[in-house]
């Protein structure tokens, strides 16, 4: 058989591999004339808060790209406190067109098997698997920032930075990532979503004097302009039709925070598996996410309302310092604050 694909992002390659590992045909349709993120070239975070390995159970869907660098210190600023989280807290990927990043790696795997790329190709209506990205107009998260030069930046590279502050990013937080030969700052924003303005805000917080000092001497590389779709239960309808839905195209993405990288691989590989072997793809979802997203929709709902007042609080609560195991632990309290 032949399985196709539209979208050559993070889900459509993790769903070709898995194909074609299996021995199977694929064929790959994308309307960009290369592999990009449509985000732009940046640093992407792969969250390890959960109760086994983020890497390990990425591996486990058949996922072998190696992190560029491992996160040991996690920062947390609101307007008036800071926390410092130690641990693994996150593995770092870097997304673009150069050699070594997630993209091209993935591609160059995917050749290796023997995947056909149609380049600069509308799909055709009937594809087995969807894996898009954000649909068209319905996003409800924005990325506006920039990429900064690694020379001349203070930026400790096994560190990151997120400032919960709606001044700066209405509703979610101002990251600050580092990468190989560039690094990231960006506004994530749920609540408003109009890129020029947000866009404005993150360069106003690039004149407060702790970001100064982080920027040192490096000059601006590229912007970034993310979009992200997270669906209330994105399973009830990751079926339409004959195809298949997986990462953004149906909605899988974390509502909480937008760290979306484990979601499309795992939904990526599932919708695969499900094809190659005529099985119940919204079973193998709800057996691996079980009521994940309602939940992480539920408290959305909630930070959406957050003042600052309330982001204070909730850094005030973890600390000057804690460790990954005791956050783990508090997770699910600090969701009531």
């Amino acid at each position: 058989m032949t399985v196709r694909i539209a979208g050559g992002g993070l889900a459509g390659l993790s769903a070709a591999i898995t194909a074609a590992r299996a021995g199977e045909s694929v064929e790959v349709y994308e309307s960009k004339t290369r592999l990009l993120p449509s985000t732009g070239p940046h640093t992407e975070a792969l969250r390890n808060y959960g109760p086994i390995d983020a890497l390990e159970e990425l591996q486990s869907y058949g996922f072998r790209v190696k992190p560029f660098a491992t996160v040991r210190k996690a920062i947390r600023r609101s307007e008036h406190y800071e926390n410092i989280l130690r641990g693994k807290s996150y593995y770092l990927f870097m997304r673009g067109r150069e050699d070594y990043t997630v993209d091209q790696k993935l591609q160059s795997e995917a050749l290796d098997l023997g995947v056909q790329f149609h380049l600069a190709t509308v799909a055709p209506l009937d594809v087995d698997i969807v894996a898009t990205g954000p649909p068209r107009g319905k996003h409800n998260m924005l990325a506006a920032g920039f990429t900064f030069s690694a020379n001349g930046a203070n930026l400790d590279p096994d560190s990151v930075i997120a400032l919960l502050d709606n001044t700066v990013a209405p509703g979610g937080y101002l990251a600050i990532t580092p990468g190989v030969d560039y690094h990231s700052i960006y506004s994530g924003s749920w609540t408003d979503l109009d890129y020029e303005r947000v866009l404005a805000m993150a360069k106003r917080a690039c004149g407060r004097d702790w970001i100064r000092k982080i920027l040192g001497d490096s000059e601006w590389v590229d912007k970034i302009h993310g979009t992200a779709y997270y669906a209330p239960d994105p399973i009830a309808t990751a079926v339409r039709g004959r195809s298949l839905y997986a990462g953004e195209a149906g909605g899988f993405q974390d509502a909480v925070a937008a760290y979306g990288f484990r979601h499309a691989v795992i939904t990526g590989a599932l919708s695969a598996r499900s094809v190659i072997d005529h099985l119940d793809y919204r079973a193998l979802l709800r057996d691996k996410f079980a009521n994940e997203f309602e939940e992480a929709f539920r408290y959305r709902q909630k930070l959406n309302r957050a003042a600052n007042e309330d982001f204070d609080n909730l850094v005030k609560a973890l600390g000057p310092e804690i460790t990954l195991e005791q956050y783990g632990k508090l997770r699910g309290e600090l969701r009531g604050l």
